[in-house]
């Protein structure tokens, strides 16, 4: 995929809202080829064991990843206002099409983290890259955005994707290795979506979670994303979310639980399963 401009889509959500209005006050466009989920209303929390306080502002950076379905902000969003009691949340994303962390950093990100008054920053590219085939970029550029990340007052997440099927040069195996060494020497927290995507495709194989051009998530596979990523940066299960994207009930039942299973399962150094 040729990169396109760089799309900056600022959302502020004030609980409880009518979810249309996530689309207001945005600024930038949504990729035309993007589906436009309707939003649903309010479930029950779980409580948090997170030492620090829950965000309340987040930017997300990434590619396609981050930007399709109306955006990782604005799904992430969506569970978090079905939450009763409703709490503050604003998000942000920075995307472009087919690019990686390299792109970002020298293309006005940093200012932007810098200036932003974030909580957290989640960060996400495709890996191994595909020009050197190893993670080294990933981890370079990793490295870099936490530094200011943590100048800035913020917090860093990475959102963990999934091999790509057109490409034979990595596999699980190197994803999960890859982001436990940023883990390790960055004390980063890791939205471990691969992780999850594997065991839920492992117990319902009806269930499609990837598309047919073996790249980016489907519906189900992007609603899995979101619930994995709500549930590493907030420490709380989506499960009984009453949000469900437009999935099915049991589906989305269902991949609320693997979400939680797979980010406690990775927080507590788990193999992966199955």
């Amino acid at each position: 995929m040729a990169p396109s401009s760089l799309v900056r889509l600022p959302r502020t959500y004030l609980l409880p809202v009518l979810m249309v209005a996530l689309w207001l006050g945005s600024t930038g466009a949504v990729a035309t080829d993007d589906p436009s989920p309707q939003p649903s209303a309010a479930a029950s929390p779980q409580p948090s064991a997170a030492a620090d306080p829950l965000p309340e502002r987040i930017l997300f950076i990434g590619n396609s990843h981050t930007h399709r379905y109306g955006g990782m902000d604005w799904l992430v969003g969506n569970l978090v206002a079905s939450e009763d009691p409703p709490r503050a949340y604003e998000a942000e994303r920075r995307t472009a099409s087919g690019v990686t962390l390299a792109y970002h950093y020298q293309n006005g990100t940093p200012d932007r983290i810098r200036e932003g008054g974030f909580d957290v920053v989640v960060l996400q590219e495709y890996l191994p890259a595909s020009p050197t085939r190893t993670a080294e970029p990933f981890l370079d550029y990793a490295r870099r955005f936490d530094e200011i990340v943590r100048e800035s007052g913020a917090r860093t997440v990475f959102y963990m994707t999934w091999p790509q099927g057109r490409y034979d040069w990595a596999d699980l195996d190197d994803f999960i290795a890859a982001h436990r060494q940023v883990e390790a020497e960055l004390g980063a927290r890791i939205a471990p979506v691969g992780v999850a995507m594997a065991r839920a495709q492992a117990e319902r194989p009806d269930l499609a979670l990837i598309g047919a051009d073996e790249v980016h998530a489907t519906w189900e596979g992007a609603y899995l994303a979101a619930a994995v990523i709500y549930a590493t940066l907030f420490d709380r299960s989506p499960e009984g979310l009453d949000y469900t994207f437009p999935l099915r009930e049991e589906d989305a039942a269902f991949l609320q639980r693997v979400a939680w299973e797979a980010v406690t399962d990775w927080q507590a150094g788990e193999p992966p399963a199955p």
